[in-house]
């Protein structure tokens, strides 16, 4: 028997369940976020790796700005 979304009620896919066997949700409504990252090289032999959320506009501005003025 297919599974059904909980929000729109289509029916989600087997390769999800697949994948994700405990999702409730098809692929356009869940809720995952994507995630961009930069390594700051601010120390020359230390980077670090920033994580910025790509909904984030501020932080992804500041954290390419770092990134293209460490080079």
């Amino acid at each position: 028997m297919p599974r059904t979304c909980d929000t729109c009620n289509c029916v989600i896919p087997p390769a999800r369940l697949e994948a994700l066997p405990h999702t409730t949700t098809c692929v356009g409504c869940s809720r995952v976020t994507t995630f961009v990252g930069f390594m700051d090289w601010s120390h020359k032999t230390a980077p670090e790796l920033v994580v910025v959320n790509s909904a984030d506009t501020e932080n992804l501005r500041r954290a390419k700005r770092i990134n293209a003025r460490a080079r």
